[in-house]
């Protein structure tokens, strides 16, 4: 399967399980893979025939920042749900990162990683 990706959209947003996180915008990092069938798009040249990578991404970032979610695991939900209602995608697979996390640990970032299809 042909995939679409793409990689470390960075989005500030107020997402957390704690009041505190709401107070201030912190960046997020995304990674979304979306598998389908590029052979038409491969043969026609046509924009048409493909995921529209500025209308994707522009999705993505409203729906990522339209409200504050309490968990990062439920704003990839809708993600996931709205490109494959918006898409001719098989799959789409999304990874979130909260570098931010308020955790008490020597550690990079936390992940999230979602794995949805039609």
């Amino acid at each position: 399967m042909d995939k679409i990706r793409i990689l470390n959209l960075k989005i500030p947003a107020k997402h957390g399980a704690y009041e505190f996180e709401k107070d201030k915008e912190g960046l997020f990092e995304l990674d979304i893979e979306m598998h389908t069938d590029l052979s038409v798009p491969g043969s026609s040249d046509d924009l048409k025939d493909t995921v529209n990578y500025d209308e994707a991404v522009s999705l993505i970032t409203e729906t990522f920042t339209e409200k504050e979610y309490n968990l990062i695991e439920a704003v990839g939900e809708t993600i996931c749900n709205r490109l494959l209602k918006q898409y001719p995608i098989q799959k789409v697979r999304i990874k979130i990162r909260k570098p931010h996390a308020p955790i008490m640990a020597n550690l990079d970032t936390v992940e999230v990683e979602l794995t949805r299809k039609p």
